[in-house]
């Protein structure tokens, strides 16, 4: 829930005057994926679909509501606060800009977010899209292994059906002036020839 301080300027019928202030609370009233957990678990009401509520239901014993909040059990924390919408992008982005600015992986990001206590369940998909798509990543990561071109398989029928043949050099002049190196390489039985 968001608390917002509205300004009024004249609204005589409530009793306000001149530049006070009216507090509003705003209600979201959008489905997330808390609601029908939030509803099981105060009111007792599950889904109408029966998929979504056998899920609910099973799913149910792993969540807590404390003040209206719902949080999770965890493994290896005893509680994990659940988050959905613009708060998940938020924690992301602290995690993996923020004071730290460790610029971690998308697998590390969602271990590291559930460290840092938060859970909602397309947590490592979001988080590897996250990472996919940082920008500072990009630019500054190390890409040397990196092929600079897709690999080819070279296919060959039987034996001796396809060589390849590589001249080397100029060497310096060894035994007979020779300086050149001619390699050949058979490619279905894999045999190399130097002369």
């Amino acid at each position: 829930m968001i608390q917002e301080t509205l300004k009024v300027l004249r609204i005589t019928t409530y009793g306000l005057l001149g530049n006070e202030f009216l507090e509003v609370l705003r209600v979201n009233t959008t489905e997330t994926w808390i609601t029908p957990y939030k509803r099981y678990l105060v009111d007792g009401l599950l889904p109408v679909e029966p998929m979504k509520a056998k899920i609910v239901k099973r799913n149910a014993r792993q969540y807590t509501l404390i003040d209206g909040n719902l949080f999770r059990h965890g493994y290896t924390h005893p509680i994990l606060t659940c988050v959905c919408g613009d708060q998940c992008v938020c924690i992301m982005v602290e995690v993996h800009e923020g004071i730290c600015d460790s610029h971690i992986g998308g697998r590390a990001l969602s271990l590291k977010v559930i460290r840092v206590g938060y859970y909602w369940p397309i947590m490592k998909e979001d988080c590897v899209k996250y990472a996919q798509h940082c920008v500072q990543c990009q630019k500054h990561a190390n890409w040397w292994h990196a092929a600079t071109e897709e690999l080819r398989s070279i296919y060959s029928l039987w034996h001796f059906h396809r060589w390849g043949i590589d001249i080397l050099g100029p060497f310096p002049l060894a035994i007979r002036q020779m300086k050149y190196l001619i390699v050949a390489i058979e490619y279905f039985t894999k045999w190399i020839e130097a002369e």
